[in-house]
C-alpha cells in the first residue's frame, strides 16, 4: 500500500525586507496509514511552516511554495483547486493550530462551529454531530461535556479552547491530523490526560498523525517515528526509540542534548 502522505522535495520560502528566507528547503518524507510521526527541531527550523505548507495556509505574499510535491492518497495538494481543497480539508485532513483563540469565530457558540465540518461534508446530520461532539468533549476531559459546547470562545479558558479545537479536528474522523504543539496551553496533569485521549482516539479510528513538538517526553509517548529539522532541512529520521537512544547525526545529538 502506498503511503497516505508523501512529501517530495518541498521548498517553501518567504521574501522579507532582510532578504529571502528558505523556511523549508527540500524536505522529503512519508506518513503511513495509521502512523504517528513527530517533527522536532529548534525554533525556526521549519516545523510549523512545513505543516502549513501541507494545509496550503502559507500567506502569499510574503510566502509561497516554490517546488515539490505533497501527495495525499495520490493527489498533489500543491496543485488542487479551491473546490478540491474544500472536499479534503476537515473531512480527510485536519489541523490543530498552536493558537486556539485565533481558530474560532467569537460570535458563535463552540458547538455550532463544531458541527459545521461533519454536517457540511454530509458525514452526519446535525443531531449526530452534536452527540459526537459531547462524546469527544468528554473524552478530552472538558468540564460539563453535555453543556460545554453552548459556551462562546471567550467564556472558556485557553486550555479548554485548545481541547475544543482538538475535538473539532477529530469531528469527521479524518485520515490525517496535524497537531502543532496542541498541549502547550495545558497544565501538566491535564496534558497527560489529553495526550492519552488523543492517542486512544487516533488508534481507534486508525488515523495518521503528524505531531509537532519541542517536548521529547511527549514525542516518546505519542510517536512511532521522529524527524529532526534544522534550518529548513531534514537532518535525521528514525523510529522513536532509536532516535532518542542512539541518534546518528551530530546535529541531532546536539539538539537532543539541548532539550533533554
Amino acid at each position: 500500500m502506498p503511503p497516505l502522505l508523501e512529501v517530495r522535495g518541498l521548498h517553501t520560502e518567504f521574501r522579507t525586507g532582510a532578504g529571502l528566507v528558505r523556511a523549508v528547503d527540500g524536505v522529503s518524507y512519508t506518513v503511513e496509514h495509521g502512523e504517528t510521526v513527530a517533527i522536532v527541531g529548534e525554533s525556526g527550523s521549519g516545523k510549523s511552516v512545513g505543516a502549513l505548507s501541507i494545509m496550503r495556509l502559507i500567506p502569499n505574499p510574503p510566502g509561497r511554495i516554490t517546488a515539490g510535491e505533497i501527495l495525499f492518497d495520490g493527489v498533489d495538494l500543491a496543485k488542487i483547486d479551491d473546490a478540491q481543497r474544500r472536499e479534503i480539508w476537515g473531512a480527510r485532513i485536519a489541523y490543530v493550530a498552536q493558537s486556539a483563540a485565533a481558530s474560532f469565530n467569537p460570535a458563535h457558540r463552540l458547538i455550532d462551529q463544531y458541527v459545521e465540518a461533519p454536517v457540511g461534508h454530509q458525514l452526519m446530520n446535525d443531531g449526530e454531530a452534536r452527540r459526537n461532539a459531547v462524546d469527544l468533549f468528554r473524552r478530552l476531559h472538558l468540564p460539563d461535556a453535555e453543556n460545554f459546547g453552548h459556551r462562546y470562545p471567550h467564556q472558556v479558558s485557553g486550555g479548554q479552547l485548545q481541547r475544543a479545537m482538538t475535538a473539532m479536528a477529530m469531528a469527521c474522523h479524518p485520515d490525517l491530523i496535524i497537531f502543532d504543539e496542541p498541549t502547550t496551553a495545558l497544565d501538566v496533569t491535564t496534558q497527560i490526560e489529553v495526550l492519552a485521549a488523543i492517542k486512544n482516539i487516533v488508534r481507534q479510528f486508525h488515523t495518521a498523525a503528524i505531531y509537532i513538538s519541542h517536548d521529547l517526553a511527549v514525542v516518546a509517548q505519542m510517536a512511532d517515528r521522529v524527524m529532526v529539522l534544522r534550518y529548513g532541512e531534514l537532518v535525521e529520521e528514525a523510529p522513536t526509540r532509536t532516535m532518542l537512544s542512539d541518534p546518528q547525526q551530530e546535529r541531532t545529538k546536539a539538539f537532543l542534548e539541548a532539550v533533554l
